[in-house]
Protein backbone atom coordinates (compact mmCIF):
# COMPACT_ATOMS: atom_id res chain seq x y z
CA UNK A 1 0.00 0.00 0.00
CA UNK A 2 1.60 3.39 -1.08
CA UNK A 3 0.47 6.14 1.35
CA UNK A 4 0.67 9.84 0.40
CA UNK A 5 0.09 13.06 2.00
CA UNK A 6 -2.41 15.74 0.50
CA UNK A 7 -1.80 18.05 3.28
CA UNK A 8 -3.60 18.53 7.06
CA UNK A 9 -5.34 15.32 7.53
CA UNK A 10 -6.21 14.08 4.32
CA UNK A 11 -3.95 11.36 2.93
CA UNK A 12 -4.11 9.02 -0.47
CA UNK A 13 -3.92 5.66 -0.14
CA UNK A 14 -3.34 3.39 -3.23
CA UNK A 15 -3.34 -0.39 -3.62
CA UNK A 16 -4.14 -2.30 -6.63
CA UNK A 17 -7.52 -1.20 -8.39
CA UNK A 18 -8.84 0.79 -5.31
CA UNK A 19 -7.43 4.05 -3.89
CA UNK A 20 -8.57 5.76 -0.51
CA UNK A 21 -8.92 9.62 -0.14
CA UNK A 22 -9.26 10.70 3.36
CA UNK A 23 -10.98 13.78 4.89
CA UNK A 24 -10.47 16.32 1.52
CA UNK A 25 -13.07 19.06 3.54
CA UNK A 26 -11.08 19.52 6.26
CA UNK A 27 -8.18 20.01 3.94
CA UNK A 28 -10.01 22.63 2.38
CA UNK A 29 -11.65 24.11 5.60
CA UNK A 30 -7.93 24.68 7.21
CA UNK A 31 -6.83 27.05 4.40
CA UNK A 32 -4.77 24.58 3.07
CA UNK A 33 -4.26 23.94 -0.67
CA UNK A 34 -6.09 20.81 -1.84
CA UNK A 35 -4.39 19.35 -5.20
CA UNK A 36 -6.46 17.76 -7.76
CA UNK A 37 -6.53 13.96 -7.01
CA UNK A 38 -8.44 10.74 -7.53
CA UNK A 39 -10.30 8.43 -5.24
CA UNK A 40 -12.63 5.26 -5.58
CA UNK A 41 -13.46 5.94 -1.78
CA UNK A 42 -13.50 9.02 0.39
CA UNK A 43 -13.69 8.51 4.04
CA UNK A 44 -15.03 11.30 6.48
CA UNK A 45 -14.17 11.68 9.95
CA UNK A 46 -16.14 14.56 10.86
CA UNK A 47 -19.40 14.20 13.36
CA UNK A 48 -21.07 16.73 11.59
CA UNK A 49 -21.20 14.88 8.33
CA UNK A 50 -22.22 11.53 9.28
CA UNK A 51 -25.41 9.81 7.38
CA UNK A 52 -24.70 12.83 4.75
CA UNK A 53 -24.39 11.87 0.75
CA UNK A 54 -23.03 14.08 -2.05
CA UNK A 55 -20.04 15.58 0.11
CA UNK A 56 -18.13 16.00 -2.74
CA UNK A 57 -20.58 17.63 -4.84
CA UNK A 58 -22.34 19.82 -1.96
CA UNK A 59 -19.09 21.23 -0.97
CA UNK A 60 -17.84 21.80 -4.69
CA UNK A 61 -15.32 19.31 -4.40
CA UNK A 62 -15.93 17.25 -7.74
CA UNK A 63 -13.43 19.85 -9.58
CA UNK A 64 -10.66 18.78 -7.17
CA UNK A 65 -11.34 15.05 -6.48
CA UNK A 66 -12.32 12.57 -9.25
CA UNK A 67 -12.77 9.20 -10.25
CA UNK A 68 -10.05 6.81 -10.29
CA UNK A 69 -11.18 2.95 -11.32
CA UNK A 70 -15.17 3.84 -11.01
CA UNK A 71 -17.91 5.46 -12.58
CA UNK A 72 -19.00 7.26 -9.31
CA UNK A 73 -16.39 8.05 -5.64
CA UNK A 74 -17.83 5.91 -2.94
CA UNK A 75 -18.58 8.15 0.43
CA UNK A 76 -18.49 6.91 3.66
CA UNK A 77 -18.89 9.39 6.46
CA UNK A 78 -21.37 7.09 8.95
CA UNK A 79 -20.27 3.85 11.08
CA UNK A 80 -20.88 0.64 9.30
CA UNK A 81 -18.31 -2.72 7.46
CA UNK A 82 -17.78 -2.15 3.83
CA UNK A 83 -15.89 -4.36 1.57
CA UNK A 84 -14.33 -2.81 -1.60
CA UNK A 85 -12.00 -3.53 -3.99
CA UNK A 86 -10.11 -5.84 -1.70
CA UNK A 87 -10.24 -3.33 1.10
CA UNK A 88 -12.34 -3.94 4.42
CA UNK A 89 -12.82 -0.84 5.40
CA UNK A 90 -14.61 -0.56 9.37
CA UNK A 91 -15.71 2.22 11.25
CA UNK A 92 -17.18 1.41 14.87
CA UNK A 93 -20.33 2.71 16.67
CA UNK A 94 -19.62 6.08 18.56
CA UNK A 95 -16.13 6.21 16.68
CA UNK A 96 -14.87 8.83 14.19
CA UNK A 97 -11.90 6.60 12.93
CA UNK A 98 -11.09 4.30 10.54
CA UNK A 99 -9.72 0.53 10.37
CA UNK A 100 -8.49 -0.17 6.73
CA UNK A 101 -7.39 -3.77 6.05
CA UNK A 102 -5.77 -5.21 2.81
CA UNK A 103 -5.81 -9.09 3.44
CA UNK A 104 -2.67 -8.92 6.77
CA UNK A 105 -2.08 -5.29 6.54
CA UNK A 106 -3.91 -2.99 8.63
CA UNK A 107 -4.68 1.08 8.59
CA UNK A 108 -5.82 2.91 11.67
CA UNK A 109 -6.50 6.33 10.26
CA UNK A 110 -7.73 8.40 13.30
CA UNK A 111 -8.60 11.46 11.09
CA UNK A 112 -10.23 14.73 13.01
CA UNK A 113 -9.89 13.18 16.65
CA UNK A 114 -11.38 15.53 19.52
CA UNK A 115 -10.25 15.54 22.53
CA UNK A 116 -13.61 13.85 23.92
CA UNK A 117 -12.18 10.49 22.13
CA UNK A 118 -13.38 7.61 24.47
CA UNK A 119 -9.42 6.05 24.40
CA UNK A 120 -10.66 2.91 25.04
CA UNK A 121 -11.86 2.47 21.63
CA UNK A 122 -8.10 2.32 20.35
CA UNK A 123 -7.90 -1.11 23.17
CA UNK A 124 -8.09 -4.25 20.80
CA UNK A 125 -7.36 -3.12 17.55
CA UNK A 126 -4.99 -6.07 16.76
CA UNK A 127 -1.34 -5.90 14.98
CA UNK A 128 -1.72 -2.22 13.35
CA UNK A 129 0.93 -1.61 10.44
CA UNK A 130 0.24 2.09 10.09
CA UNK A 131 -1.49 4.77 13.07
CA UNK A 132 -1.97 7.79 11.12
CA UNK A 133 -3.11 10.36 13.81
CA UNK A 134 -3.54 13.89 14.57
CA UNK A 135 -0.92 15.94 16.35
CA UNK A 136 -1.80 19.35 16.76
CA UNK A 137 -3.50 19.16 19.78
CA UNK A 138 -4.39 22.80 21.01
CA UNK A 139 -8.39 23.68 20.89
CA UNK A 140 -9.15 20.88 17.82
CA UNK A 141 -7.66 17.80 18.42
CA UNK A 142 -6.98 15.13 21.52
CA UNK A 143 -4.46 16.75 23.75
CA UNK A 144 -0.96 14.86 24.44
CA UNK A 145 -2.05 13.00 27.42
CA UNK A 146 -4.61 10.93 26.13
CA UNK A 147 -2.84 10.83 22.75
CA UNK A 148 -0.07 8.81 24.54
CA UNK A 149 -2.45 6.42 25.80
CA UNK A 150 -3.70 5.73 22.71
CA UNK A 151 -0.41 5.23 20.71
CA UNK A 152 0.57 2.73 23.56
CA UNK A 153 -2.94 1.24 23.31
CA UNK A 154 -2.28 0.33 19.34
CA UNK A 155 2.03 0.44 19.15
CA UNK A 156 1.89 0.83 15.47
CA UNK A 157 5.23 -0.33 13.22
CA UNK A 158 4.67 3.17 11.55
CA UNK A 159 3.42 6.34 13.37
CA UNK A 160 2.31 9.11 10.36
CA UNK A 161 1.72 12.12 12.03
CA UNK A 162 -1.07 15.18 11.03
CA UNK A 163 -2.69 17.97 11.26
CA UNK A 164 -0.37 20.07 13.22
CA UNK A 165 0.64 23.88 13.62
CA UNK A 166 1.98 25.17 10.00
CA UNK A 167 2.09 27.89 8.20
CA UNK A 168 -1.35 29.07 5.84
CA UNK A 169 -3.75 27.05 8.14
CA UNK A 170 -7.00 29.66 8.74
CA UNK A 171 -8.37 27.18 11.47
CA UNK A 172 -7.26 26.61 15.09
CA UNK A 173 -5.41 28.25 18.16
CA UNK A 174 -2.42 27.59 19.82
CA UNK A 175 -1.44 24.53 17.99
CA UNK A 176 1.30 22.19 18.46
CA UNK A 177 4.17 21.90 15.90
CA UNK A 178 5.99 18.73 14.49
CA UNK A 179 9.00 19.77 17.20
CA UNK A 180 6.21 20.19 19.77
CA UNK A 181 5.47 16.65 19.16
CA UNK A 182 8.39 14.94 19.01
CA UNK A 183 9.91 16.77 22.03
CA UNK A 184 6.98 15.95 24.17
CA UNK A 185 7.21 12.03 23.49
CA UNK A 186 11.12 11.91 22.96
CA UNK A 187 10.48 9.92 19.85
CA UNK A 188 14.53 9.61 17.99
CA UNK A 189 13.46 7.11 15.35
CA UNK A 190 11.96 9.99 13.02
CA UNK A 191 11.98 10.46 9.22
CA UNK A 192 10.62 12.73 6.77
CA UNK A 193 9.41 11.20 3.13
CA UNK A 194 7.36 12.07 0.57
CA UNK A 195 5.62 8.92 0.31
CA UNK A 196 5.45 5.60 2.07
CA UNK A 197 5.31 2.10 0.48
CA UNK A 198 4.06 -0.18 3.59
CA UNK A 199 3.89 -4.04 3.69
CA UNK A 200 3.26 -6.05 6.32
CA UNK A 201 5.77 -6.77 8.82
CA UNK A 202 6.02 -9.67 11.71
CA UNK A 203 5.61 -8.76 14.78
CA UNK A 204 8.21 -7.96 16.79
CA UNK A 205 8.83 -8.16 20.34
CA UNK A 206 10.62 -5.24 20.93
CA UNK A 207 9.99 -3.27 17.79
CA UNK A 208 11.14 0.30 17.49
CA UNK A 209 7.82 2.02 16.46
CA UNK A 210 9.36 4.55 13.04
CA UNK A 211 7.66 8.10 12.85
CA UNK A 212 7.25 8.85 9.09
CA UNK A 213 6.16 12.59 8.38
CA UNK A 214 4.91 12.88 5.09
CA UNK A 215 5.69 16.35 2.77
Amino acid sequence: MKIKSLGWSSFQLSTGDTTVLTDPLALKQSGLSLSKSSADVVLFTDKGLEGKENILAENDLLKKVEPEHRDKIIEISSPGEFEIGGLMIRRDVDSTFFTIDETVLRVVYMGLLKNDVDISLAKDLGDVDVLIIPIGNGDLFVEYEKLEKIINYIDPTILIPCAYKQDGLKIGKDLKSREDFIKYFGFTNVREETYVNVTPTVEQENKNMEVIFLK
